[in-house]
């Protein structure tokens, strides 16, 4: 079960517990009220009614509410899944609008093709994105960056399948860079994903060597130390 709807089904009982609560409260209070104006220790003290219909009504509404709301937005297990966005965030989409306007007016201008062709990555539109990035590299020629973007974007609009032509991608990226970030760094997810864990710690090791301080290297370390213990766990695991 997804961790993150644990906690808001804990968090929910919580509060549904504090309306309850301050209804047993409230009748409590309204019992000892009754029992000082009736002045009577040992005549019969009469009671308020035990309404519950409000805490019933509010718990019911707040849990109502609650579910109705993840079950349309709260999609949060899908988070690595890179599978096109039929629906875009409008901020999003009004980069992506922004760019292609600015692409239509100046077609050779290399950064508003690059800021493109990433807005469509980052809507989901891994198709577009790559379309974008080979007209940024007819312009560019070969250059080792934006091959390992197009590769990147290529990867998600296959849903994560590595082919040939993806291959040949970042071979031309690495053979200018053999440390370029984006292909290293997908060649070290996919490996992870797909439990090949040894080839992932080849590939971050590689990028460790490399002299760029434009990426999180403890990251990267982090990343390393959970694949050595996939591979610890699954070596315990084979031999019981």
């Amino acid at each position: 079960m997804n961790s993150l709807a644990i906690g808001i089904g804990v968090t929910l009982c919580a509060f549904i517990a504090l309306i309850w609560r301050h209804h047993l409260r409230c009748l409590n209070q309204g019992v000892i009220h009754i029992a000082k104006q009736s002045n009577a220790c040992d005549s019969e003290v009469i009671t308020p009614s035990l309404d519950i219909k409000i805490p019933v009504l509010l718990s019911i509404v707040l849990l109502f509410s609650s579910v109705s709301l993840y079950s349309q937005l709260g999609h949060f297990s899908d988070w690595d899944k890179g599978s096109v966005d039929e629906h875009i965030d409008y901020l999003i989409t009004a980069d992506i609008n922004k760019n292609a306007k600015t692409v239509n007016e100046q077609p050779n201008n290399e950064i508003a093709l690059l800021n493109l062709a990433q807005s469509y990555a980052d809507g989901g539109l891994y198709s577009d994105s790559v379309k974008t990035f080979d007209e940024l590299l007819q312009l560019t020629g070969d250059d080792a960056g934006i091959l390992g973007m197009k590769a990147n974007a290529m990867y998600y609009r296959d849903n994560r399948a590595m082919s040939l032509d993806i291959d040949l991608v970042i071979a031309r990226a690495l053979a200018i860079d053999e440390y370029e970030f984006q292909s290293r760094l997908l060649l070290a997810t996919h490996g992870y994903l797909n439990g090949n864990y040894e080839e992932a710690i080849k590939q971050w090791e590689l990028l460790l060597k490399s002299d760029s301080q434009s990426f999180n290297r403890d990251s990267i370390n982090n990343a390393i130390l959970r694949a050595e213990q996939k591979i610890a766990n699954r070596s315990v695991t084979a031999s019981e």
